[in-house]
């Protein structure tokens, strides 16, 4: 049984980086081109940084592929060899691994649809945006009871006409401030 080796140029490469940009036509050539420049500048360890990562994030499906290319040719970038087996072999090992944990993970897009306690359509975003506001609004909540639970009776008034919007007197005004100042920082670090 015969290897099939995969033959990469550094035009390869180049049109894969510029396909992440937004350009078409003759524009997206002249950004393979000034891509595949600037690769041919680049010193030959990472030269084959990129080369082995390029082989390595085909093997992934589509939507991980930039990632993984990232994460191959700074990992091989970083041991600085400039022997090819060498950095097949790291970029092999980080392929691994990556595939080991893309199996444990569970693949959801937060533009999935899924449906509310209602049965409303709606994507996860959505849905995880309303949890979080949902959760913060309770932790308020709690924090604001506990806070007031912690009040003393005679400072209670004061602060339920300040929270109604009622203007205080200034012998209100001089017990909040006495309180506050002896005693304020106590209620939220308790």
């Amino acid at each position: 049984m015969s290897k099939q080796y995969i033959e990469v140029t550094y035009r390869d490469i180049a049109k894969m980086m510029s396909s992440a940009l937004p350009v078409e036509g003759e524009e997206f050539s002249l950004k393979v081109s000034e891509t595949l420049e600037a690769i041919k500048s680049l010193p030959q360890e990472a030269k084959i940084a990129l080369k082995v990562a390029y082989v390595f994030s085909r093997k992934v499906p589509r939507q991980e592929r930039e990632d993984l290319y990232q994460d191959i040719a700074l990992a091989v970038f970083k041991a600085k060899t400039k022997d090819e087996r060498l950095a097949y072999a790291i970029a092999r090992c980080d392929w691994q691994n990556w595939w080991r944990q893309f199996k444990v993970r569970q693949h959801l897009s937060l533009d999935s649809v899924t449906e509310d306690n209602d049965g409303n359509p709606v994507t996860l975003a959505e849905l995880l945006i309303g949890e979080t506001e949902f959760e913060l609004k309770m932790d308020g909540k709690m924090d604001a009871e506990r806070i007031w639970d912690r009040l003393p009776s005679h400072i209670k008034p004061i602060v339920q006409n300040r929270l109604l919007g009622k203007a205080l007197n200034s012998s209100e005004r001089n017990k909040l401030n006495r309180y506050i100042k002896a005693d304020g920082l106590s209620l939220i670090l308790a």
